[in-house]
């Protein structure tokens, strides 16, 4: 079973086939892929009848995909986050009658990656879009404004259910830490250093112990800047394993193979230092594109996770 066919099956894609979508929707989900995939099926079920006929090597999907769809226009253009130039321009669009089809749609892709200036410029439009135009927007985390927020209708993508999901994933450790989301499997799958990334990550929980070895691991992690974002998700898997561990819930454990070396070090996190070491991990990932020197900012991470972890002992 490939994504697109997954994704269809997800409720929100059951219940368009008996009624019309919104005029804005939201889809939310850590997965990019899953994401994308919604979108752009959201975007044919709007002006194809028998969208539930098309797969990723349909013409209409492909057209959609590579934005050469006329009247299904897809955003941000630099492919990252969308702009202040990217909303002015969407405005400007949005008065203008579709071409081909009978609707026009407005695919904008991570929101949340935004600046909440281009967000700003979009509100009028979403609240008040005139009758064939549609949104669709995704984001991956709930850094967006509000007022964008209350002008759609949020759709929260599903995990793909345990017995599904073992039935199409052949790499154990993509698996483990994809925690069900197809479209994040298929990436880490194709990682061709996945078994070195996952083992600094919770070498990073259960060897930092004191700030000596800070260097150590700062220099390991300048390795991988690439791979910083998913190190550090893997380490907030490690410490809700930490959770399940201290209140005797092992069985649910996501990274089973690592249940060992997480349980040697599970008496030197409290609950207190796990949720705000968390917090640590969320803050920085949040300002790390902001950062000008990222090395002083792991070096500083990781300093603040050793302070936590023995404030809070």
């Amino acid at each position: 079973m490939d994504i697109v066919e997954i994704v269809k099956k997800q409720s929100f894609f059951r219940k368009l086939y008996e009624s019309a979508p919104s005029h804005a929707i939201l889809f939310r989900s850590v997965d990019e892929r899953m994401n994308e995939v919604a979108l752009i099926l959201t975007a044919l079920a709007i002006n194809y009848k028998t969208f539930e006929l098309f797969n990723e090597s349909s013409a209409e999907y492909i057209r959609v995909k590579n934005g050469a769809d006329i009247d299904i226009k897809v955003y941000p253009k630099n492919k990252e986050k969308l702009l202040v130039s990217d909303s002015n321009e969407i405005v400007s669009e949005v008065y203008i009658k579709p071409a081909v089809h009978e609707k026009k749609v407005f695919i904008i892709k991570n929101i949340d990656a935004s600046t909440e200036q281009a967000q700003n410029k979009l509100l009028k439009v979403l609240e008040e879009p005139p009758k064939n135009v549609y949104f669709l927007l995704s984001c991956t985390d709930d850094n967006i404004l509000p007022t964008i927020k209350s002008r759609c209708q949020t759709v929260t993508l599903e995990k793909l259910g345990e017995e599904d999901f073992k039935a199409i994933c052949k790499n154990p450790l993509a698996g483990m830490i994809s925690e069900g989301y197809v479209g994040l499997y298929e990436q880490y799958a194709k990682m061709p250093n996945l078994d070195e990334v996952v083992d600094t990550a919770v070498k990073l929980v259960t060897e930092l112990k004191n700030s000596a070895q800070v260097l150590k691991f700062s220099s390991k992690l300048s390795a991988f800047k690439d791979e910083i974002r998913l190190i550090f998700k893997i380490y907030t898997l490690c410490l809700e394993d930490l959770i399940k561990i201290k209140t005797e819930k092992e069985d649910l454990c996501v990274l089973k193979t690592y249940i060992e070396a997480l349980r040697s070090v599970e008496s030197e996190f409290s609950i207190n230092a796990i949720c705000e070491i968390n917090s640590l991990i969320s803050d920085f990932m949040h300002r790390r594109e902001s950062n000008v020197n990222e090395q002083v900012a792991v070096d500083n991470l990781l300093l603040k996770i050793l302070e936590v972890k023995y404030i809070c002992k």
